[in-house]
């Protein structure tokens, strides 16, 4: 039973918290009580190349390594979950902008110096704060990741094999 009930909250390749725990754990923190609540978004860039190049057991490693990544920075109370693929979420309770920038960077750097075959890890971001309770936490939700596109808009071009 405990291990049905871990799985069913948890995703089988990272360990992380999966997409259902995550609603969940929204759903309950969308509070006045907690905010500011920032939504931090990640996508990993390159795992279809990685995948298609080098096969999925090493992106497997590559989804691993960038849970590990984001969980060595984040706090006890954050919630880190893979949301699917190579998306991942963050929930940060009573926590503004200006905090997200600084985590965003550790783990920047963190990633930088890992390599799955051969290649940096790399994770765009975006985020988005709400401020007061008035705000609808999927337009948060749906501006974090508009920010996290635009982000890997620019950032995913690194990862690319270059036209010949």
């Amino acid at each position: 039973e405990k291990e049905i009930l871990y799985l069913s909250y948890h995703d089988y390749l990272t360990g992380l918290y999966n997409r259902r725990y995550y609603e969940q754990e929204l759903a309950r923190l969308d509070k006045k009580e907690n905010l500011p609540l920032t939504l931090l978004l990640g996508d990993v860039n390159g795992l279809k190349f990685v995948n298609d190049t080098l096969g999925h057991l090493m992106g497997d490693e590559l989804l691993i390594k960038t849970a590990s990544i984001i969980s060595q920075v984040c706090r006890k109370d954050d919630i880190v979950a893979r949301l699917g693929g190579d998306e991942f979420i963050v929930i940060l309770p009573r926590t503004a902008g200006s905090v997200i920038e600084m985590m965003i960077d550790k783990i920047k750097s963190l990633a930088a110096a890992e390599k799955v075959g051969g290649l940096a890890v790399s994770i765009s971001f975006g985020y988005e704060t709400k401020n007061n309770e008035a705000e609808d936490i999927e337009e948060i939700f749906k501006r974090a990741e508009d920010d996290m596109y635009r982000h890997k808009q620019y950032e995913s071009t690194a990862i690319r094999p270059r036209p010949k």
